[in-house]
């Protein structure tokens, strides 16, 4: 079991040799998420940055969002072109760009996992507990979302970039991640990585969100006898749904590998390979590219702002299409006149000259 789990998760994270029709594929793919995803984060982050005081400040649901956000951003902005890089050309240059790659791959798409496992237990709380949540707020908020946070990426700095193993690992330069990090090869720490990184968050992600489904779908059926029950559901509606709509996608990402790592732990050692190679590799960045659209849903200050941003657009385009239309209907007219002036001109000048001429 324990030498299983090792060559899986190297399989896993390793070795992903790939086409050049695949990439050629892959590769556009890629890019055509990441732009408008990328437009979709900065205008969420300036408005978060605009109206702070009463979407940060005032409202501590948004802040384990944001976090997410941030870290789908970084992975989209700065980890994704070294893989595009990799599709490009096949191979990666150095070993040092190795180690900052799975570094960073591995800190921002896992940490994102944490922060929507959190989120999950936060939501969870802040619906059906909210009073003692929030008189315990530094307790239960604040606290555990730093920890989440920073416990990813201290625990990969030391695993990826300091362990002693470091210095001896040979690299694999044209596999997708560079074969992986050395760790791999240690069974405890292997199976650690596995179980509690990866395995554990998706429990309990998918734990807690058929918890707020049920125990909503409940509440729901006594919400037509209580209206404090129906007011407590019609304000957290959109929380719940922001929540399940991120949670989805997070688990579109995550559970492949779950269901990959069992199946070759128990059935066949190659299962899955293909879907790996092709598709598992690149879901995090489809679904990180999808999570600023789906965090609006439980935004709706930004919005609202982009709804009159939009009217607003319109407006100036209508009023310059106008603008237009009549500057360009006020040149017809000022041409036409000076014709017809100077027609009649011509008309009495040639009769003047007519008149003298029978004159003389």
């Amino acid at each position: 079991m324990n030498n299983q789990t090792s060559n899986i998760s190297f399989s896993l994270h390793g070795k992903c040799f790939i086409s050049q029709t695949q990439r050629s594929i892959t590769m556009p793919v890629l890019i055509i998420f990441e732009l408008p995803s990328l437009i979709c984060f900065l205008i969420i982050f300036y408005y978060f940055l605009q109206l702070r005081k009463s979407m940060l400040f005032d409202r501590i649901n948004h802040h384990v969002i944001l976090l997410i956000l941030i870290s789908d951003f970084l992975l989209i902005a700065t980890e994704l072109p070294i893989s595009l890089y990799y599709l490009a050309m096949g191979y990666i240059q150095t070993a040092k760009i190795c180690t900052f790659w799975i570094y960073w791959d591995y800190t921002l798409e896992t940490t994102s996992l944490f922060l929507t496992m959190y989120a999950s237990i936060e939501r969870y709380l802040l619906v059906f507990h909210k009073s003692n949540f929030l008189k315990r707020k530094v307790l239960f908020h604040f606290i555990p979302m730093v920890t989440v946070a920073l416990y990813i990426p201290v625990l990969y700095m030391y695993l990826v970039v300091l362990a002693p193993c470091v210095k001896n690992h040979q690299y694999d330069l044209t596999a997708f991640g560079c074969g992986g990090p050395c760790f791999f090869a240690q069974t405890l720490v292997n199976i650690y990585d596995t179980i509690v990184d990866t395995m554990l968050p998706c429990f309990i992600i998918i734990t807690f969100n058929l918890l707020m489904i049920v125990r909503s779908s409940v509440l729901k059926r006594r919400a037509l006898t209580s209206l404090s029950i129906s007011n407590t559901l019609r304000r957290n509606r959109r929380m719940i749904t922001q929540l399940l709509a991120i949670s989805l996608m997070c688990l579109i990402a995550w559970i492949p590998w779950v269901v990959i790592i069992i199946g070759q732990n128990f059935f066949d050692s190659s299962f899955g390979d293909w879907f790996i190679t092709h598709i598992v590799h690149y879901l995090p960045y489809l679904t990180a590219s999808i999570s600023p659209f789906l965090a609006l849903i439980g935004l709706p200050s930004i919005r609202q702002r982009l709804r009159v941003l939009k009217r607003q657009m319109i407006t100036a385009k209508n009023t310059t299409a106008s603008i237009s239309e009549n500057k360009t209907a006020t040149t017809v007219e000022n041409r036409n006149e000076p014709i017809v002036t100077n027609f009649k001109l011509k008309n009495i000048s040639l009769d003047s000259s007519d008149v003298q001429t029978t004159r003389f």
